[in-house]
């Protein structure tokens, strides 16, 4: 009943602040993406909705929309990340041309409008956030709603039912919803050390412990792997500093002792020989074989987004899952599909990579911390997303939505910075003769109508 309460509620301040105040409803909007409060408290919501056939979510929506359009759209200077946003529309629309060249299905436009809602989505998070403060409160959202749901199944799987293995969660499987925990393991682990508050941190770095563990009794090998990129991708971006590698040393040791004797013989059958492999494993190799030639066939459009189970079944009269987002990606809307996320991800990796070299610099200590966060995560769900086929996962989106919001505050703190450059050198060509004068002239220009 509290869920259901509290479900109601915040979507009572997300209708009635959104139209006011966007940032608000695009945050619960967000938040109820990833807490999927229907299927986290499915024996009291069940299929309830909103108002009518109007659910929680979309009720946020249709005000958030209108007060972001309001807003003229927010703030449109996004710098960099332009390139990003573009690589997403651009995925969209080729996903569309591919289905309708191919073939067309109900299932096809589902997919589709779940990428255009997440698409918008990201365009209102990217142009609301103009300070450092609101990246933190949407990393919060992210963070809380992965975490509260880690701590349920949790629950369950200490009260004697593993509800992740054996039924998965919000229509996703256990490898599905694993790599989601991988990435939202990353997330609370540097939201933990970006914190000074001593409660803020410990909540952060608890999230991540029962995310981690829910990886573990996952089953999922390609979660665990996802698990293991991170951790070594999270060695390589940290500072070395002797609280940084006891945190880090500490999460390992929990780590290792979370993973008993059934996670670890789990994990070390992804890499035996492979006449060894079990039939799960196996599978998986003739999938990306059969994607493979299919790719070959239709190399510019594929066979039409969510079809791939139904051409190889008609083709072959075998069921088969590709068990590869990135492949399953090539051979539904073809190779351009495909280059268009590697855009997205790739690019994203790279422009983190260079906060974290002060290639791309801002004065806020907590970007660079946020920076090592985005490009661990996307590391992570790179690997794990080879072995599972992952339809529009949420949460590894709004994450890259993080990183363009980073590179967005970077283009806005230079701007401000040329912006300072420019008055300075004006003032000199004035010649003042005191500091005094220098403050004088300053205050007259932001003060006069041409600096209004």
């Amino acid at each position: 009943m509290k869920g259901v309460i509290f479900v109601y509620l915040l979507t009572c301040i997300g209708v009635s602040c959104s139209l006011f105040y966007p940032f608000v409803g695009v945050c619960i909007y967000v938040f109820f993406g990833i807490l999927s409060p229907n299927s986290l408290w499915y024996y009291s919501l069940g299929s309830s909705t909103f108002v009518g056939s109007i659910g929680f979510s979309e009720a946020v929506a249709y005000p958030m929309i209108i007060g972001w359009i309001l807003r003229h759209c927010g703030t449109p200077r996004v710098g960099q990340a332009f390139t990003y946003v573009s690589a997403l529309i651009f995925f969209i629309i080729w996903a569309t041309l591919a289905s309708l060249i191919s073939f067309w299905t109900p299932s096809a436009q589902t997919s589709l409008l779940m990428q255009v809602r997440l698409l918008v989505a990201i365009l209102i998070m990217l142009t609301l956030s103009n300070t450092v403060q609101q990246l933190r409160i949407l990393l919060w959202c992210l963070v809380l709603a992965s975490g509260f749901i880690a701590y349920e199944l949790n629950m369950s799987y200490l009260a004697g039912f593993n509800r992740l293995q054996y039924v998965g969660f919000a229509g996703m499987d256990n490898n599905f919803f694993a790599v989601g925990m991988v990435v939202g393991t990353v997330l609370s682990f540097f939201t933990g050390l970006s914190e000074k508050n001593i409660l803020l941190k410990g909540l952060a770095f608890l999230f991540a412990l029962f995310q981690a563990h829910a990886i573990m009794f996952s089953m999922s090998r390609g979660g665990m792997l996802g698990l293991c990129v991170a951790a070594c991708a999270t060695f390589y971006v940290l500072p070395k500093t002797q609280a940084n590698i006891s945190i880090f040393l500490l999460a390992i040791c929990v780590g290792g002792y979370l993973a008993g004797p059934s996670v670890r013989e789990r994990f070390s059958s992804a890499f035996t020989e492979v006449d060894s492999l079990d039939s799960s494993a196996q599978s998986r190799l003739n999938a990306w074989d059969a994607c493979i030639d299919t790719i070959r066939q239709k190399p510019v459009f594929g066979i039409g987004i969510t079809n791939w189970t139904n051409y190889y079944k008609q083709s072959s009269g075998i069921y088969l899952e590709a068990h590869s987002t990135w492949l399953q990606t090539c051979v539904e809307c073809g190779i351009p599909a495909l280059l268009a996320q590697l855009i997205f991800f790739l690019g994203l990796l790279r422009k983190m990579h260079q906060v974290l070299c002060k290639k791309l610099q801002h004065p806020d200590p907590r970007i660079n911390i946020y920076a090592q966060m985005v490009f661990v995560a996307i590391a992570g769900y790179g690997v794990s997303a080879q072995f599972v086929s992952l339809y529009g996962l949420e949460i590894i989106y709004y994450t890259g939505a993080l990183g363009m919001i980073i590179l967005k505050l970077i283009h806005l703190h230079q701007i401000e910075e040329e912006e300072k450059e420019r008055l300075r050198m004006d003032a000199l060509a004035h010649g003042w003769e005191s500091e005094e004068d220098e403050q004088d002239y300053d205050e007259q220009q932001v003060g006069s109508p041409q600096w209004a």
